[in-house]
């Protein structure tokens, strides 16, 4: 149970910092903050460093700190580019059906 919920996690931490725009947005606000151009703000603008520090956390939290579990999030952090793209593959597939039925 507690892989499904690394699972998830990692889709989590996949949307948020490669489909929804919050890394841009972040790099955005460092930019004006700072008056640099900010091109990057590792470990949040990278979702294979979130998805590891995120996924450490948990099975910290959880009692879940062993290698089988390390071993696991390492596994999610490296395939995070390849749940970003299966993630954008689907949204294309579903908005193809739907301009099919219009």
């Amino acid at each position: 149970m507690e892989y499904l919920d690394l699972l998830f996690l990692a889709l989590i931490v996949v949307f948020i910092v490669d489909l929804s725009g919050w890394t841009q947005s972040l790099l955005s606000f460092l930019s004006r903050v700072s008056g640099v151009r900010v091109t990057s703000a590792k470990p949040l603008s990278c979702s294979l460093c979130s998805t590891w520090w995120a996924g450490v956390i948990y099975c910290a939290i959880c009692g879940h700190f062993d290698l089988r579990h390390l071993a696991a999030v390492g596994g999610l952090a490296f395939a995070a580019s390849v749940l970003a793209d299966a993630a954008r593959a689907i949204r294309d597939i579903i908005i193809r059906l739907i301009d099919k039925l219009y």
